[in-house]
């Protein structure tokens, strides 16, 4: 339903960080607003700024602007093209039925799906290769009806905001094909697959938190993202392998362009930001321009990102790593891409060296120089050469940063990040 300004003014708190210094074309209220949605993308924040910048549903008519407290309320606010701001006021469980009941696996499965019966017909001793056949079938039609519950399609000339510290639980923001999307303020959380395949020799999972697919001019900001209760790893093993349940955390795939993430707190996930998603996806040349600032990263097991072909400009965030055992690396320089790191911080736990932070899936360089490791200055492109002189890369690369803000000193951002990333800032 409609939501008068004057409500979400007394409502919404402004997100500590920092905000834009002018509105661009379509606010209606001033940048220090308390009002989220009438916000918009400052000059020069990110690559979301380039090109005529990123407004969201900042100039909304007031038909447009909405509150929302249930999946259904939400599905439908965020739909099509004209300028809107959608408030989540409270929060709620994709899987969950018009009528409050919670939806389960079992309810989602169809043709004859069962985890007893895919598990039986698919183990090794008896089947070689990826799952197919009527089972398989009877899974994937089972994940097309969870998807229709659990991914929620945002429209262009759209913003998003949680009011106060809201927590959306099982939902995949699928930001697919459109231009200019605001999401500010919101924990997204456990994007949990009932439905994972057999590929063989893996356990292969559908949903991420947060998907740009295809879309451009997108700011996405003070936003949670985590697996919940659900710990891939605490999971049980078929077939030798973890049942996985995430896939991404924050995917940015398919010539999608012009995006900044910034002051977000990304937690406990194994394949967490992939940009670009296949060596051979040529067509994203010139695409993935991605920012990273003033984020704050705890135990992301890999892809902090990963780059292919994009160009990621990566500044001021602070990395956490508490558990050795379940760290593989941070910056993984695929084909054809561009990572300038500049001033970030990691905070390594024992027995996890500077050169772990890199690795080369097929890149030639990563651009690094300000990186503060475990309370000093580290050369980190230079301990991982050292410990990688097979792979082996150049200290510059073809990309650009694209346009910024101003880059503090490690330590300062580092102080900055651990008060104000993530939702619920200031709320």
């Amino acid at each position: 339903m409609s939501l008068p300004l004057s409500i979400m003014v007394a409502a919404v708190v402004a997100l500590a960080g920092p905000l834009p210094a002018a509105p661009l074309d379509g606010a209606q209220l001033s940048p220090a607003s308390p009002d989220l949605g009438r916000q918009v993308l400052a000059a020069g924040d990110g690559w979301a700024s380039a090109d005529g910048g990123t407004t969201g549903g900042s100039g909304a008519a007031p038909g447009n602007v909405h509150e929302v407290s249930t999946r259904d309320e939400l599905a439908a606010a965020v739909a099509g093209n004209e300028p809107k701001i959608v408030y989540v006021k409270q929060g709620f469980n994709a899987n969950t039925a018009p009528d409050g009941s919670a939806i389960t696996c079992e309810d989602y499965a169809t043709g004859g799906y069962s985890l007893e019966a895919y598990l039986a017909a698919f183990d090794p001793a008896q089947w070689t290769g990826p799952a197919a056949g009527p089972l398989e079938d009877a899974r994937k039609a089972s994940s097309a009806k969870q998807r229709e519950r659990v991914r929620v399609n945002v429209g262009s000339n759209t913003t998003i905001v949680g009011v106060g510290d809201v927590q959306l639980t099982g939902f995949t923001l699928n930001i697919d094909n459109v231009d200019n999307v605001i999401v500010r303020n919101l924990h997204i959380s456990d994007a949990y697959d009932c439905f994972p395949g057999w590929n063989g020799d893996t356990w292969k999972t559908e949903w991420d938190n947060v998907v740009v697919s295809g879309s451009t001019h997108v700011w996405l900001d003070h936003l949670t993202l985590d697996d919940g209760e659900t710990a891939d790893a605490a999971q049980p093993r078929y077939f030798g392998e973890l049942f996985l349940r995430h896939d991404g955390l924050l995917d940015v795939v398919r010539q999608a362009d012009l995006v900044t993430i910034s002051w977000s707190r990304l937690v406990g996930h194994d394949k967490s930001l992939l940009w670009g998603n296949g060596d051979g996806a040529t067509a994203d040349r010139g695409k993935l321009r991605v920012t990273l600032h003033h984020n704050e990263l705890v135990d992301l097991e890999q892809r902090a990102p990963r780059v292919r072909f994009g160009q990621a400009h990566v500044y001021n965030n602070v990395y956490r790593v508490t558990d050795p055992g379940h760290y593989q690396y941070s910056w993984g320089a695929g084909v054809e891409s561009s990572i300038i790191a500049r001033n970030n911080t990691f905070e390594l736990a024992e027995g996890v060296p500077a050169a772990q932070i890199i690795r080369n899936f097929g890149g030639t360089g990563i651009d690094e120089s300000g990186t503060w490791v475990n309370g000093r200055q580290v050369n980190v492109l230079d301990a991982y050469n050292a410990a990688n002189p097979e792979a082996a890369l150049a200290p510059e690369v073809s990309g650009a940063a694209g346009p910024h803000l101003r880059i503090e000193p490690a330590p300062a951002a580092r102080e900055r990040v651990s008060r104000e990333a993530g939702s619920g800032q200031g709320s």
